[in-house]
């Protein structure tokens, strides 16, 4: 084997050639052998920067290898080129290789990368027409935003769109490395037609010269309150200040309740009644007033009637007020009898059983039995066996919250009632002696000595006057009687013991109270309904943030004086919570419905400046007349709020 110099150009790495066989002169077989590693003179990417989905072409010049590869993502290659289109910024390397060893070379191409969007979105992405939505947005690498339609170039990180239709929106963000957009669709409801506004007008229906208020109840059907003036005689003999007629939809079918004229007399419900001494009774039914519309706003109105009432001899002040509102199915009827005439209190010891009255809560024409009856005070109290007659079966053992009465017809499906706007608690009710048998039934009543031939309560024992007066020992009754009632003493009187014996109370100078006029469906309970509805206000959690809460005041009509409210922030005379607003007119207030979901709940607010220009509810604008109904009233500087919302859980309202 003889070995020979190739004599290999500068810079190219030295070789030998090896003869493996000659003949002679003749080489039979020869090899050239490397005598060092490749040599990279060059490797380049052309061009070093690209954009996403761009190409470039990495070249090189190489003496003296075998072979070559190239990493990442290529692999062997030969010749002097190859082309890459990498996704990221990467940096390649080139590897040579032969006999003697292994060199490599790298280069670096940088890719431009386009903006990156990580989020785009709307809240809410679902509004009504005339409300709005905000757009917001995480974007990465841009150096321009746009979005489309009618929004254009935007900054920042949101921006607020009031479509009148649903928009899909789309988000471009653009840099030197292109262009990514991404879609967020908010949805446009029409906004429903505005609710009318409440109303009143001047009318003489049957010759009753009355005050007719008109409202939209929570199912946005028309109720209509007749209440007819106490400043004579009407054409049935008495002196009205009563609820002449009420007429309510259930369904598409109207019904319509007005006063019966029983005992030649009763023609409404509403009267103001007080027995007194020994047999003494006192009612407005026989005595003149005076009427007036405290209030009559866009959605809210207060009608008052009062009387001076002679109760032995003392000119005793009855104010009675009905507060009706759009957006609830259910007048607040409110009375005080201030009896500060008498020095000291009354001479005789006086109840109350108002509101009281006969109209046909059936409907008109109907003359339905009644087929049982219910209150509750501490305990709940109701009829069994029906059609209700004297003989009838009865529960008493059930404990209880609000108190209330009602009485129901089964066969015109219909019935009506009365809830207190406070707890059995805060203000005690029934005026009889009848809690000897709390916790007891027909079964096992106590004293059954006291009942006579009845197996129900006897007439003058109980704790709510209804049709028990208008029962005989064994027949039905088609009486539509009912009144509230309190013990003697309630009213006028400096120190009483309330029903049950519990406690001691004062009706001196004020007895004050409100109840929720009730009419409605036997199916659907629609009393008891409102009684829950009573007891989750009670439970309500009223805060403030901005503005305050209103904690005392006044707890009844016709009253200057001030008392701590039973529960902070609830206003028991018209039922609705209330706030006083800061000095700028602006109010931020939280309601936590604790004891479950609210029904369209009442605001009254404390605000010289009108209704406010816009409310909000968790941030989101309301539409004024859909979504709430505000009044202002000029002379008191307040403002009543209906929010046509099932408030479930913690909200938060807002003026701002």
């Amino acid at each position: 084997m003889n070995l020979s110099d190739n004599g290999t150009p500068e810079g190219n790495p030295p070789q030998v050639t090896v003869n493996l066989a000659t003949n002679g002169a003749e080489t039979l077989a020869a090899t050239t052998l490397a005598i060092q590693p490749p040599v990279i003179r060059r490797f380049s990417a052309t061009p070093l920067a690209i954009n996403l989905g761009q190409s470039t072409t990495l070249s090189w010049s190489v003496a003296g290898a075998t072979s070559m590869s190239i990493e990442p993502g290529v692999g062997t290659v030969t010749g002097t080129s190859v082309t890459v289109r990498p996704t990221a910024t990467t940096t390649y390397t080139l590897k040579a290789v032969n006999e003697l060893g292994t060199v490599t070379a790298t280069t670096t191409v940088t890719v431009n990368q386009p903006p990156a969007i990580t989020r785009f979105a709307a809240t809410p992405a679902a509004i009504n027409s005339g409300q709005s939505s905000t757009l917001d947005w995480v974007v990465t690498g841009a150096t321009s935003l746009s979005i489309e339609p009618s929004v254009g170039t935007v900054t920042g990180t949101s921006v607020t769109v009031s479509p009148t239709a649903t928009t899909t929106y789309t988000l471009k963000a653009t840099n030197d490395a292109g262009t990514v957009t991404a879609t967020t669709t908010v949805s446009v409801t029409a906004s429903p037609a505005a609710w009318a506004s409440l109303a009143w007008t001047h009318e003489l229906p049957g010759n009753y010269d009355s005050d007719v208020y008109r409202w939209l109840d929570s199912g946005k059907q028309q109720r209509t309150a007749v209440l007819t003036r106490n400043n004579s005689r009407d054409p049935g003999g008495s002196y009205g200040g009563m609820l002449r007629q009420f007429r309510f939809y259930l369904g598409t079918q109207e019904r319509v309740a007005t006063g019966t004229g029983a005992s030649g007399l009763w023609n409404g419900w509403g009267y103001v009644v007080s027995h007194h001494g020994n047999g003494g009774l006192t009612h407005s039914g026989t005595i003149p007033g005076n009427y007036r519309q405290v209030f009559v706003g866009r959605h809210h109105a207060i009608h008052e009637f009062s009387w001076n009432l002679p109760i032995n001899g003392t000119p005793v002040k009855a104010t009675v007020h009905w507060f009706f509102a759009t957006g609830r199915d259910h007048p607040v009827y409110a009375i005080t009898f201030d009896s500060s005439a008498a020095a000291g209190g009354l001479s005789v010891n006086a109840d109350s059983r108002s509101p009281y009255g006969d109209i046909a809560w059936d409907g008109d024409g109907i003359n339905s039995y009644v087929d049982g009856v219910k209150w509750g005070d501490k305990y709940k109290f109701f009829s069994g066996t029906e059609p209700l007659t004297a003989q009838s079966t009865w529960d008493y053992t059930q404990p209880n919250v609000v108190p209330y009465t009602m009485a129901y017809s089964r066969s015109a499906d219909a019935e009506m009632g009365m809830v207190q706007t406070l707890s059995w608690l805060q203000h005690n009710t029934g005026g009889t002696w009848f809690h000897t048998n709390w916790g007891y039934t027909s079964a096992n009543r106590q004293n059954p000595g006291d009942f006579g031939t009845w197996l129900m309560p006897p007439n003058w024992n109980w704790p709510y006057q209804m049709c028990q007066y208008e029962m005989s020992d064994y027949n039905p009754t088609r009486s539509k009687r009912l009144a509230w009632g309190l013990m003697y003493g309630a009213v006028g009187s400096p120190s009483y013991y309330g029903y049950g014996y519990e406690g001691v109370f004062s009706g001196y100078p004020y007895q004050s109270y409100s109840v929720s006029m009730v009419m409605g469906r036997q199916s659907t309970g629609t009393v008891l309904t409102q009684v829950t509805q009573m007891e989750r206000m009670l439970r309500g959690q009223l805060s403030a943030t901005r503005g305050a809460v209103v904690s005392s005041g006044p707890v009844g009509v016709a009253r200057t004086d001030s008392s701590a409210y039973a529960v902070p922030g609830y206003n028991s005379v018209y039922g609705a919570y209330e706030l006083q607003s800061d000095a700028t007119g602006a109010f931020t207030a939280t309601l936590n419905a604790a004891g479950g979901e609210l029904k369209n709940p009442v605001f009254l607010v404390h605000r010289s400046g009108g209704v406010p220009e816009r409310l909000y509810l968790d941030g989101v604008l309301l539409t004024a007349d859909v979504d709430y109904f505000a009044s202002f009233d000029t002379s008191t500087g307040r403002v009543w709020i209906t929010l046509n919302r099932a408030w479930s859980g913690s909200h938060i309202l807002s003026s701002i």
